[in-house]
């Protein structure tokens, strides 16, 4: 598949990710599934201020309704999600074994990154992968949302929203490979099928809460056992026969669940309304081509993780020799921080990044993993956006492999050279 980015005289090459086989659930960077014990899982809602197109009572039933979708399936699993009564204060998120969910509806809000539609900041333990709390965020500053399935025009849903990030709140990723899922990353404008899940969801909650049995089998194949054990795969079959039973109320073709096969992924995932090269150059402050040489999590007041950048070329803005550029996440001392849609970066990597100063002048990547891009040993300069949601004029996509030269980023770049 080939499509063009407005740059000047070079074609942009898109290079589409191989479909994921199945569901993909959460890691830790050890590998540990990030899942709940057993026990109840609430979330609090904090959704005044909202935006004045839905409100708080409305909200509420909207994430009462979001949370029963994954209650229904997690049933006899030991797990169970619901909508904490009462309300409390928004605040920016915390590692407080509070889950929350909340709107952005001021741009200077410390949680709000430019571009990103939704994201679940999830609070864990390192070693096990035991979770401690998941924050939504939902940004009302940018963006105009819906309660509704009638008369949306360029609204987002807010239950489908809701009910695909609760899934990464549980320790679901992006399945890539099933377009029916709750959980894939695309759809269609004013889409409201995530509302209701697909076989594919509840597979992976059956990977992460029933347990396996002792010989260690893990995973029902189709139309088989777990472990030897019939008991878990009835369970595992009657949730995803119920489930396939609930999308075929909508007119959308039947998901075939075949193998089952369990792909872990990180955690990074998030719904995104494309940022293209243009945007993102008018609205960086620098633009700098460099190499990542160290990293480092500190506690400020939540985990955060800072990369030192040497600055190799400086492609726009005044850009210092080395830039300290801040992500939201990151592991220390068992403790563990995940945010979609963040901009990783690791020592050793060559990156061109577009960047942006928050309120507290720390630099961060403009966009989150929007802003980052790689350079690779042809002197290719490479955008990965698979595994997350593309929000478009259009609708929905799935995010894509981008790639272009670096002569074609320095042309875009050079009215704001200095």
């Amino acid at each position: 598949m080939i499509r063009r980015l407005r740059l000047p005289a070079v074609a942009l090459v898109l290079a589409v990710s191989p479909a994921a086989s199945a569901y993909d659930v959460a890691t830790s960077k050890s590998g540990a599934p990030l899942h709940w014990a057993p026990g109840s899982v609430a979330f609090a809602l904090a959704l005044d201020p909202g935006p004045a197109e839905i409100d708080a009572a409305t909200a509420r039933t909207v994430a009462v309704a979001a949370a029963a979708t994954w209650q229904a399936a997690l049933a006899d699993s030991g797990v169970t999600v619901a909508i904490a009564d009462g309300a409390v204060a928004a605040a920016p998120h915390a590692a407080d074994g509070v889950s929350t969910v909340r709107w952005l509806v001021d741009a200077h809000d410390p949680d709000l990154e430019p571009g990103l539609l939704g994201r679940t900041f999830v609070a864990y333990t390192a070693t096990t992968g035991e979770l401690k709390d998941a924050d939504v965020v939902l940004d009302a500053a940018d963006f105009t949302w819906t309660s509704s399935l009638g008369g949306c025009g360029d609204e987002y849903d807010l239950q489908s929203a809701l009910t695909h990030e609760f899934g990464h709140g549980v320790g679901l990723a992006h399945a890539i490979g099933h377009p029916e899922a709750t959980m894939f990353a695309t759809g269609d404008a004013c889409e409201s099928t995530k509302r209701d899940l697909a076989p594919d969801d509840v597979a992976g909650l059956m990977e992460l809460y029933v347990t396996p049995a002792a010989d260690g089998g893990g995973g029902c194949a189709a139309g088989g056992s777990l472990g030897g054990s019939s008991g878990p795969c009835l369970l595992v079959g009657a949730a995803i026969a119920a489930a396939g039973r609930r999308r075929r109320r909508r007119p959308v073709a039947a998901v075939a669940v075949v193998g089952m096969a369990m792909v872990a992924t990180s955690v990074d995932a998030a719904q995104l309304r494309r940022l293209a090269v243009d945007e993102l150059a008018a609205r960086a402050v620098v633009v700098v081509r460099g190499h990542v040489v160290a990293t480092a999590v500190v506690r400020d007041p939540g985990l955060e993780t800072d990369s030192t950048v040497v600055v190799d070329e400086c492609l726009a803005g005044p850009c210092p020799a080395r830039l300290a550029v801040r992500r939201h996440g990151g592991e220390l001392d068992d403790d563990g921080l995940a945010v979609g849609g963040e901009a990783e970066l690791a020592a050793g990597d060559e990156v061109v990044l577009f960047v942006r100063v928050d309120r507290q002048q720390h630099a961060r990547v403009l966009g989150g993993v929007q802003g980052l891009w790689r350079v690779d040993d042809d002197g290719l300069v490479v955008r990965d956006l698979r595994g997350h949601d593309l929000a478009t004029s259009t609708g929905w996509r799935a995010g894509e492999r981008e790639v272009v030269s670096l002569d074609a980023l320095r042309l875009v770049l050079r009215p704001r050279a200095r």
